[in-house]
């Protein structure tokens, strides 16, 4: 009841704002183009929430990376394990621990999700190479397939521009942290190429909590015809960092910075190579074509285990789309039609024991075959109906041998096919300006990540294929409105309800992943912005997520990691003194149960807020920022899981106050 209260006054807000806007004055505002439906669109016309991160909002936060960006967006809760972003995980629209494998991340329309637990790098995509990001709010199985289940999370990176630019920045924080970027980018008549390097290294926040990153990549974009643009990319990223481990409740008493693992620790190897092709048919459409392959190597030493391992992976992809926008029956009406495959190849090597000796090797292959289709009608000028539909296809080949000399399990060979299908139908109404009402009904899907294949079977003595294991599907409904009340005052309402069958999740009672019969998940996201004076800009936004089981064994339990409460506050005024930009930011995330803990058997980790405040100047081809975040000292921990025999809560405590600061200078 609460939800639908909280729903029901703001959308009441909205429907006496579009009273006021059709008997007012008629709102002119500057269009807000996004890809949300893998072609450029006005934002009012997609029947979804969407939120657009521009540059301005990049260069007024403290964020040190693309995760650290995303907290204060209304359906997103983030989770750093580690403290420094490479271990991130991201959860739109609350799916809990696995949020990160129900959020799709692309990079210029590039997927980053990987076929394995590892979940999306956030490390791998530097900050400032970022222009903007796209959040596409609930299901995008139809348009990108796989992982798309709570969301898509666009990160779009800086097109290089033909005038001659350079630019060089250094930061420094707490922890010892400090990091150098350059930058160059020009061109001349058709051609334009850029060009980047940084690095970055910080002692963190805990004990064993270092890390080390080197990034170096560019781009070049070249227009040879007026009907045909071309672009090439690629990057290369090498970290390594320490492992510190959970902390029990009475460890973190103690000291809430130490570790009991003091020489675990990782690295990783990241590179890929991206070219596109945009052919203009002109009446006839556009034929738009992405290539890529991707390299990843990946160590972790476990020393306190006496385990480490080794991931080599590679990614084949070729991503051809037909787009025509033309009229049907006098009507306008734009037709996106398009194939979408990947290749992965997965290599795993364990070892065990003093000295660490070969325990097991794996070899995965996974080819997906995808093909879809979105049309939009406009039905009348200001009525856009939508209807979609993709098939997607995904093959396994799965080899793994045990080599533990003591009892070796029976080595596995097998393949696995699987296929589903997803559908989409949504209805958007366009009124003034940048105001529109939208409502949409979809069929989503989920495969199974490789390490959620695997089954070690004891008992049996031999190793297996999850013989239960089987898709995750959902229904998702959602209804919103986006509103101008007058060029200065904006805000949106949207509820949104995803019954989820066959959900993939880690089941800590029976150690293994398995399938639960079915879940719930609704809510209501509210969001608001209001500039006055041209020189304060206030914000906001508030989400309400109820994320339950349906069904035995957990049936009417709250899903792990999932808090029922999230809100942002925060306020930037421009130009008390010509250059100067004063931003800050409140943060509040309501309590939630422990990962793993489906039972409901522990208490809840405390709810928490953060606040962030930044101060800039800007003065000719000079920056100067310098920022804290949480401000007021709070001792809170994001990320908990339960484990271990007897279970009990391991937490992995949050950085308490911190201080960021830089210069940039550009020529």
């Amino acid at each position: 009841m609460k939800m639908f209260f909280t729903g029901g006054v703001g959308l009441a807000m909205m429907v006496a704002g579009i009273a006021m806007a059709e008997t007012g004055e008629h709102i002119n505002l500057g269009e807000v183009i996004v890809t949300a439906t893998r072609a450029q669109q006005r934002m009012e016309r997609v029947p979804a929430n969407v939120t657009v991160i521009d540059e301005e909002d990049i260069k007024n936060s403290n964020a040190k990376n693309v995760a650290n960006l995303l907290r204060t967006e209304e359906g997103i809760v983030v989770r750093d394990l580690l403290g420094n972003g490479k271990t991130s995980q991201v959860d739109l629209r609350g799916f809990g621990e696995t949020g990160p494998y129900n959020t799709l991340v692309l990079m210029d329309g590039r997927r980053i999700n990987e076929i394995d637990l590892s979940g999306v790098d956030w490390m791998q995509i530097p900050l400032e190479q970022v222009e903007r990001i796209e959040i596409v709010r609930g299901t995008g199985s139809v348009l990108y397939g796989d992982n798309a289940v709570g969301g898509v999370i666009n990160i779009i990176t800086k097109i290089p521009t033909q005038e001659l630019k350079v630019t060089g920045s250094v930061n420094a924080g707490s922890y010892d942290r400090h990091k150098e970027e350059a930058h160059i980018s020009g061109g001349r008549e058709n051609i334009a190429a850029s060009l980047f390097a940084s690095y970055e290294e910080t002692d963190g926040y805990r004990d064993n909590n270092e890390f080390r990153a080197k990034d170096v990549g560019g781009k070049i974009v070249l227009a040879p015809t007026e009907f045909l643009n071309l672009n090439l990319s690629g990057s290369y990223h090498s970290d390594d960092y320490g492992l510190p481990s959970s902390l029990t409740e009475a460890e973190e008493a103690i000291d809430r910075k130490g570790t009991t693992t003091s020489f675990d620790n990782a690295e990783t190897r990241d590179e890929y190579l991206r070219f596109g092709l945009d052919l203009d048919l002109g009446v006839h459409g556009n034929i738009v074509t992405d290539f890529s392959y991707r390299d990843r190597k990946s160590e972790e030493a476990f020393v306190s285990f006496t385990f480490a391992s080794e991931r080599n992976a590679d990614t084949w992809a070729i991503t051809p789309r037909y787009v025509w926008n033309g009229e049907v029956l006098a009507c306008a009406n734009t037709l996106i039609a398009g194939f979408d495959f990947y290749r992965s190849e997965q290599d795993v090597e364990s070892f065990f024991g003093t000295p660490l000796m070969p325990s097991a090797v794996s070899d995965i292959e996974r080819d997906s075959y995808g093909f879809y289709f979105n049309n939009e009608f406009s039905l009348l000028q200001n009525l856009i109906l939508s209807i979609g539909a993709r098939r997607e296809r995904v093959r396994y080949d799965v080899s793994e041998r045990d080599l533990s000399p003591f009892f070796p399990l029976a080595p596995v060979d097998d393949t696995v096919t699987e296929r589903e299908s997803a559908y989409n139908a949504g209805c958007t109404f366009l009124y003034g300006s940048g105001s529109s009402i939208f409502a949409r009904a979809n069929r989503s899907f989920r495969f199974p990540l490789t390490d959620e294949l695997i089954v070690y079977d004891f008992f049996a003595g031999q190793i297996l294929v999850n013989p239960d294991i089987k898709p995750q599907t959902g229904r998702h409904y959602e209804f919103g409105v986006r509103h101008y009340f007058t060029p200065q005052i904006q805000g949106n309402v949207t509820l949104f309800r995803a019954e989820i069958e066959d959900e993939i999740f880690f089941d800590a009672t029976t150690f293994t992943n398995t399938n639960h019969p079915e879940t719930l998940r609704h809510g209501v996201e509210i969001g608001a912005k209001v500039d006055l004076f041209t020189q304060l800009t206030l914000y906001g936004n508030y989400t309400y997520t109820k994320a339950t089981f349906e069904k035995d064994p957990f049936d009417e339990n709250h899903v792990p990691a999932v808090p029922r409460h999230k809100g942002n506050l925060g306020f930037r005024i421009y130009d008390l003194l010509e250059g100067l930009v004063i931003s800050m930011d409140y943060n509040y995330v309501g309590s939630s149960y422990a990962i793993s803990d489906q039972a409901n058997a522990f208490e809840k980790l405390d709810r928490y807020y953060t606040i962030d405040a930044r101060l800039s100047y800007g003065w000719k081809g000079v920056k100067a920022f310098a920022g804290v975040n949480n401000l007021t000292d709070q001792e809170y921990t994001e990320y908990a899981a339960i484990g271990g025999s007897p279970t009990t809560l391991k937490l992995f405590p949050a950085p308490e106050r911190n201080w960021v600061g830089g210069l940039e200078f550009t020529f």
